[in-house]
């Protein structure tokens, strides 16, 4: 249960004016709430108060000396003055002590112009320096990875320290000696997948914490903001690109006004390098050599209409938008005559959302990720949450600090959110649903279940006892790994909390197992009421900016828009599009796969994707792309890939085009065109239009419009039309509520025992996709793959830290470079899969995550 109390307030005067604030309010809370502006460095509203600087001091009436207003807590009935000559001398001389060695560097430090300690000093008119001490300052700091500290600029507010412990949970920034001589230390705790917090720079007042990547680059004020949204991560991120003379010099956040409160993901910090990577595609090519757009279009049409509809097929991405994901199956399927499509979530979130919406009516989050921070206990199951969506990891790292919320997390490696658990569950892959079994048998064992929920929601309530009684406690003990003694932990916890919300990612959804574990998750979801209760929810999530969206676009042969059942929803697509009938069939990837090899499909279009680094057995696919005999690739970036297309097409990034990308939770949020595209890049979208214009007639070009065609097909919105002030969305979604007598409790699945050493594939912290391994500043803290091997493992196999390594498995094998550590359990190899010179994807078999190796050195 949560502690806050939301009903109990307390009465105060500031400066004349009246005010009600809760009971716990600081007295600086109940001044904004005034609109009274109290003068501070070191506060910032969504950190507890550090009461460093002293500049926020006040009068309260029959207390004798000033307090600060950043941390004093406001008391029934008390007469603040926040403005008396005496006052305004004081907080004077806080400021000239603060200044007594800031270097006189203003003119080449990347905070002028934004700089808070300039503008309180002009604000409070500080126009003398009157002190002078010792100058003790530590030396600037440059071999830090992407940041640069400058000590003698600090003020030591703890902003930057504070950030990180309380709001990310990565608190790699400490504060190191005493009194003058004290600065801020950078304490990595795993030198394999690093972590830096890049919102320190955002947070700092000063020009003590730089980026690396953008130092002596551009002044502040000379930069155009474009509000946009975050271009990684499945969770709405609102952020302003920050761009001049055609290029995009960094990404930034407002507090207060967005809705992750000026939180910066890893990506939007450092990884957005891409968009300016030399590597990019700036014209079309035919046969690799350059063309004009015109002839690279009517190419591929040709070629289209030389092999026949059948043999044609395409895959698209996550990275695209809504409206360009609409266009590429409207394309194909109307203007190709192929219902042969499909994506990566062919291989994730689809199957996720496949299992949920047979047993739960759900395709998405059940609520905004907002309702995270507000539940009573999470369980963060199969997801490194603070790598996939670092938006949904700060939602839990305000409901551990503000609701006191119990934390359960389940998962094969050591993540860093394990850290901050209450309950770690280390499993054993395979035995994932029979884990969840347990603690769902343990929690209505207790009688901890919401039995009225299940009694008016599950359509065959009378079989959960049943499928309860197969669960063997001993036996998943025994086979998971995890002792009795957490699992009764971590049932409690969950049992006993009143909101609940359930959160999982990739480790469940790249599985070959992600249908049984789903939809042990769904019964876990069902006993525990997390599916309608007012905080919480059920969260699968994705790091990709727009998979919801994509899944919502009908990209995949067995569903139109909507979700729409291709069979049924056919007639009315065709109609709507002013074609005689939808093909007929139609290949999924595994079918585009075969197809290939078999010969039968002879033309394929990738739109911003790459199945020779991002998909399962990647050796496969790369075998399949060199025989296939017509191959398109559009994308932003040259690789491989590019190198075997007949066709490349370059499209615009992310921050070059508009439309809409719809995160996890259902919330859609709009793309702000802040420069033009590289070259001759279009907009996928535009690509698409062309193309259909070609062959069926003129396509619009307007994200409304084409909204509005899908929600005249499908019943996914609420609303169709452009909403917000600054940071806009285009559409709402239907909320989702679950009917009576509507879903389902399946029964368990039973462990998948698995022997020897185990290889798992995934995200790190640094890298999104394949695209931000042409990102400079994230390839500097993390510039290749490596295969990570628990300390015992490698003693085993004669393996030192650094040593070249071979992973091999019955599909194909993998060498890199082994780093030793104890975040993953012995039996357990991960390795992340966003490098094209490991090419870990490679090891493991179609449509798994997972697989049994062999390791050798190199």
């Amino acid at each position: 249960m949560s502690n806050k109390n939301e009903n109990a307030m307390i009465n105060l005067t500031i400066d004349g004016q009246d005010v009600q604030v809760e009971a716990g309010s600081t007295i600086i809370t109940a001044a904004e709430k005034l609109g009274i502006k109290i003068p501070t460095m070191c506060y910032l509203k969504k950190l507890s108060p550090t009461g460093a600087c002293r500049v926020c001091l006040v009068d309260v009436e029959g207390v004798d000396t000033p307090v600060t207003a950043c941390n004093t807590v406001a008391t029934e009935g008390i007469v603040v003055t926040t403005s008396t000559p005496k006052l305004e001398e004081t907080r004077k001389d806080m400021i000239r002590l603060m200044l007594v060695n800031h270097p006189l560097d203003c003119p080449v430090c990347d905070a002028a112009g934004e700089c808070d300690l300039q503008d309180i000093c002009f604000d409070n008119h500080v126009l003398d320096q009157p002190f002078s001490a010792d100058d003790v300052a530590h030396e600037k700091v440059t071999d830090w990875p992407l940041i640069e500290n400058v000590p003698s600029r600090c003020i030591l507010c703890e902003k930057c320290v504070k950030v990180g412990h309380e709001l990310t949970g990565i608190g790699s920034f400490e504060v190191v000696e005493r009194g003058d001589k004290a600065y801020i230390n950078y304490n990595p705790d795993n030198e394999i997948d690093p972590y830096i917090e890049g919102n320190a720079v955002a947070v700092c007042p000063v020009g003590a914490m730089i980026s690396k990547p953008f130092k002596h680059s551009s002044r502040s004020w000379t930069l155009n903001k474009v509000p946009s949204i975050g271009f990684a991560g499945g969770s709405l991120e609102q952020v302003d690109l920050n761009v001049k003379q055609n290029k995009l010099y960094r990404i930034t956040s407002q507090d207060d006004v967005t809705i992750n409160d000026g939180m910066l993901s890893f990506d939007s910090c450092f990884g957005y390098g891409f968009v300016n990577a030399p590597e990019r595609v700036l014209a079309p090519r035919l046969q690799q050599t350059e063309v004009d757009w015109d002839r690279a279009q009517q190419a591929i049409i040709d070629k289209v209409h030389e092999v026949g509809a059948d043999a044609v097929a395409g895959l698209s991405s996550a990275r695209l938008t809504v409206e360009e994901n609409y266009l590429f199956q409207k394309l194909f399927r109307a203007g190709f005559a192929s219902n042969n499509i499909d994506s990566d979530a062919r291989y994730g979130m689809q199957k996720a959302s496949d299992t949920l919406n047979r047993l739960l009516g759900l395709r998405a989050s059940t609520t905004s990720s907002d309702k995270i921070a507000q539940a009573d206990a999470i369980l963060v199951f199969g997801s490194d949450i603070t790598s996939e969506q670092p938006q949904i990891n700060y939602q839990i790292q305000k409901a551990i600090r503000k609701n006191d919320a119990q934390v359960v997390v389940a998962n094969m490696r050591n993540v860093r959110i394990a850290g901050l658990s209450n309950t770690f569950l280390n499993y054993k892959s395979g035995s994932e649903a029979a884990l969840i079994g347990a603690l769902v048998k343990l929690i209505v064992a207790n009688g901890q279940d919401s039995a009225a929920f299940v009694k008016k929601y599950v359509k065959n309530s009378a079989d959960v006892k049943k499928a309860l009684a197969a669960i063997d406690l001993k036996k998943v003990v025994k086979e998971s790994g995890v002792t009795l003694e957490l699992i009764n932990d971590a049932a409690a916890a969950l049992g006993a909390a009143e909101n609940v919300a359930i959160i999982f990612g990739a480790d469940v959804t790249k599985s070959a197992r992600c249908a049984e574990i789903s939809a042990a998750l769904a019964n876990f979801a069902i006993v525990t009421g997390a599916l309608t209760a007012d905080a919480g929810g059920l969260f699968p999530v994705d790091e990709r900016p727009n998979t919801q969206g994509l899944l919502d676009a009908g990209v995949c042969p067995e569903m139109l828009p909507g979700y729409q059942g291709y069979a049924q929803a056919a007639d009315k697509f065709a109609k709507s599009w002013g074609v005689a009938a939808l093909p007929s069939g139609g290949l999924n990837a595994d079918g585009i796969l075969a197809g290939i090899e078999a010969g039968t499909v002879r033309f394929l279009y990738l739109a911003g994707t790459n199945p020779l680094v991002t998909y399962a057995n990647s050796a496969r696919w790369k075998a399949a792309l060199e025989k296939v005999e017509f191959l398109v690739v559009q994308d932003i970036l040259d690789s491989e890939l590019t190198k075997l297309a007949d066709v490349v097409l370059p499209a615009a990034a992310y921050s070059e085009k508009s439309g809409t990308y719809i995160a996890c939770d259902n919330r859609a949020g709009m793309l702000g065109k802040a420069i033009k595209p590289a070259g001759a890049a279009r907009s996928d979208k535009q690509i698409f239009a062309e193309l259909y214009g070609q062959l069926k007639g003129a396509q619009t070009l307007c994200n409304e419009k084409i909204l509005a065609e899908m929600a005249e097909l499908t019943d996914l919105f609420t609303s169709v039309e452009v909403s917000g002030e600054t940071y806009t969305s285009s559409c709402a979604k239907k909320e989702y509520v679950p009917a009576a007598a509507s879903l389902i409790f399946s029964t368990f699945a039973k462990t998948k025992v698995v022997k020897g050493l185990q290889l798992l594939t995934g995200k790190m912290h640094a890298h999104t996709g394949v695209t931000s391994t042409y990102a400079s500043a994230a390839c500097d803290i993390a510039p290749a793959g490596y295969i990570e091997i628990n300390e015992a493992d490698a003693k085993k196999a004669g393996v030192a830290d650094g040593d070249q390594v071979t992973v091999a498995s019955s599909v194909g094998s993998a060498t890199g470079v082994a780093r030793l550590s104890n975040y993953v359990p012995q039996g357990l190899i991960f390795a992340p899969y966003h490098f094209a010179e490991l090419n870990a994807q490679q090891v493991v078999p179609d449509n798994d995550n997972v697989v049994a190796v062999e390791l050798t050195k190199a």
